[in-house]
């Protein structure tokens, strides 16, 4: 099997639903034999640029195309995306995007359609479209930039024109950001270490914050692998640090899983005092196991349980995070099938944030620190959700965070992240503490 035949077996599965992470994970497990590293990351960025643009390609392909896309049997509507996909955006030259996809053709048994797709992605390659060329706000959204209306409406109700500078950053590609693992060495070691393995490496914009560009794959370093480091974006990094977990402390993070801002915390704590870190979804609580044992974490106690729920046998604590549930409106970057969200469920959304808020509260002991945060630039997900919690806990207040990122907004209620002014995923993260 091709690198260019599982990814487009990948998009003909996405189209049935499903997250593309675990589609495409799925297909990589069912290779056999499996593909090889170099191969697997061709197929992997087929797949994801087809996803990234995919309203894009297909209103190009339209333009070229005697029926409509939707009438075109799965695997040759496939086939052209991931043909146009690699010609127009993945530098692939013309030829060979043209001839392999003619190929799979044949491959997928649709030789009758392969003159098609010669012809089409032939002409379709040769189309430089330019955002201007959907003057509509809204169209350009929805089409240029990949969004379903929905997230498009969202986003140029509350941003206005600079939805669209939003929506381009989201194709922007970054360093890895990770956090040095303090229980174990320091940002100078693992920095020589990690250029020893042959990754590009930059100090990040605060203490223990490294900024790196792996040769592989993360995980198959042995600096991963011996846990001198975990990888956290700088939002998720800073929203961590404003819980400003100190040695011995009592702390709870109600959402934890994968346990990135867990970790982080553990490190601030030196790995002494209590740690408890919840999880809703039973199937992740042992990705918390394993990143704990791998970074040597002691402290961290991780359990199954509803966020939602209140448990007095918890006790109380100096320090709770409630990173919550929300749309993911600010990682569209990294998570391209949240692009094409309908929102449906989104109000369901906003109840189940304000609940697990109101529960952290009853966690927090006397002059203890409350921290929610988001991955989302929704501000019903986030500044609406703060007040809210104020006018029925009229004896909380916000803090002013000790540090502002470069390019972070203050807004009323908290720290704002936009991907076109930080540089990072979009969030949202409110200090909160009882007053006096």
């Amino acid at each position: 099997m091709t690198a260019r035949y599982l990814a487009v077996r990948a998009l003909m599965h996405q189209e049935q639903d499903g997250y593309a992470n675990l589609v495409l994970d799925a297909e990589l497990k069912r290779c056999t034999p499996p593909l090889s590293g170099r191969d697997a990351a061709f197929a992997a960025r087929i797949f994801y640029t087809v996803l990234e643009r995919q309203n894009l390609l297909d209103d190009i392909l339209a333009r070229f195309s005697r029926r409509p896309l939707a009438k075109l049997d799965p695997p040759v509507r496939a086939i052209l995306r991931a043909g146009l996909a690699q010609a127009a955006y993945m530098e692939v030259p013309l030829p060979a995007a043209v001839n392999e996809s003619v190929k799979l053709t044949r491959a997928f048994g649709k030789s009758s359609a392969s003159g098609m797709v010669n012809a089409m992605l032939r002409r379709a390659a040769a189309c430089r479209v330019t955002p201007e060329e959907y003057p509509d706000p809204l169209r350009r959204l929805c089409i240029y930039y990949s969004l379903s209306r929905p997230v498009a409406q969202l986003l140029l109700d509350q941003y206005g024109d600079e939805a669209l500078e939003m929506a381009r950053a989201f194709y922007d590609r970054h360093p890895t950001a990770v956090r040095v693992n303090t229980l174990r060495t320091d940002a100078a070691a693992l920095t020589e270490a990690l250029r020893a393995e042959g990754a590009e490496v930059e100090p990040g914009p605060w203490e223990n914050c490294l900024l790196v560009r792996f040769q592989g794959g993360v995980a198959a370093g042995r600096t991963f692998q011996q846990g001198l480091f975990h990888v956290q974006g700088l939002a998720s990094q800073y929203a961590a640090l404003c819980v400003e977990a100190a040695p011995g402390m009592r702390v709870l993070d109600l959402c934890a899983a994968p346990g990135g801002k867990s970790l982080t915390m553990a490190q601030q704590m030196g790995d002494k005092g209590s740690l408890l870190c919840g999880e809703g979804v039973k199937s992740r609580v042992p990705l918390l196991e394993k990143a704990f044992a791998r970074c040597g974490v002691h402290c961290a106690q991780p359990f199954f349980g509803d966020a939602a729920v209140f448990d007095p046998d918890k006790g109380q604590f100096d320090r709770v995070l409630c990173d919550v549930p929300c749309s993911g409106l600010g990682v569209i970057g990294k998570k391209p099938d949240i692009r094409y969200k309908s929102l449906d469920a989104v109000e369901k959304i906003y109840d189940l944030q304000q609940k697990i808020l109101q529960n952290g509260a009853r966690y927090l002991a006397q002059n203890g620190r409350l921290v929610y945060s988001t991955c989302t630039v929704n501000r019903w997900e986030n500044e609406e959700q703060i007040r809210r919690f104020l006018a029925q806990n009229p004896g909380f207040g916000v803090v002013v965070p000790r540090m502002l990122p470069a390019g972070a907004c203050s807004v009323e209620y908290g720290t704002l992240f936009l991907p076109q002014k930080t540089g990072t995923d979009g969030f949202f993260v409110s200090i909160l503490e009882r007053k006096g």
